[in-house]
């Protein structure tokens, strides 16, 4: 199903609220949104709990939805402010110790057990980790979904020239991270080579 089906079938289920139609228009980005929301919590669990709560606000709010962008950034949005959500939360929960056990622990020796989907690898996840969700959502919108400036200005209300620079202020930051991950597994190597 291309992006002009998904359209077309979006207003259909406004029209009747036919949950069907949505579970069709689910099937189509649930991939691509749960990725995205992996790559944002950086965990399998937190994104799989995270795309099932996007998809049922997508669906609660599809009337606010106009044709202005596409359906599918619209999702991406949701889906953006509900990690940010999530992010947040995380932070404040690590704040005060007391609410720790409501949060589930975040285990980063599971890294080797998650699964990667997509085109990201390791190396460009764990670069991706350290940058803000603003920085990370930028970057994934653009070469993930390969969202043009205009569609990302329309989301993030900001000028395509304003976009343009934070993307390549944001790809630096991710570049020197893969270039400071090589240069540790390069230094490594050669302490082991003498």
């Amino acid at each position: 199903m291309d992006k002009e089906q998904i359209e077309r079938l979006v207003v259909e289920i406004k029209a009747s609220g036919s949950l069907e139609g949505f579970g069709m228009v689910i099937e189509q980005l649930q991939q691509p949104i749960f990725t995205y929301c992996y790559h944002m919590l950086g965990h399998r669990q937190e994104a799989e709990d995270a795309v099932q709560e996007v998809f049922i606000k997508a669906y609660e709010n599809l009337e606010k939805y106009t044709e202005v962008v596409s359906f599918s950034a619209w999702v991406y949005k949701i889906a953006y402010h509900h990690c940010l959500n999530l992010i947040k939360r995380k932070r404040i929960y690590r704040l005060v110790p007391f609410l720790n056990n409501r949060v589930p622990a975040d285990d980063r020796e599971e890294g080797a057990a998650r699964v990667e989907q997509g085109q990201l690898t390791a190396p460009l996840h764990r670069a991706l980790s350290t940058l803000s969700p603003e920085e990370r959502n930028l970057i994934l919108l653009r070469v993930i979904e390969e969202k043009g400036y205009e569609e990302l200005s329309v989301l993030f209300q900001e000028k395509p020239a304003t976009l343009r620079k934070r993307y390549e202020r944001a790809m630096k930051k991710c570049k020197n991270q893969l270039i400071s991950q090589k240069g540790g597994e390069m230094s490594e190597a050669f302490r082991l080579i003498r």
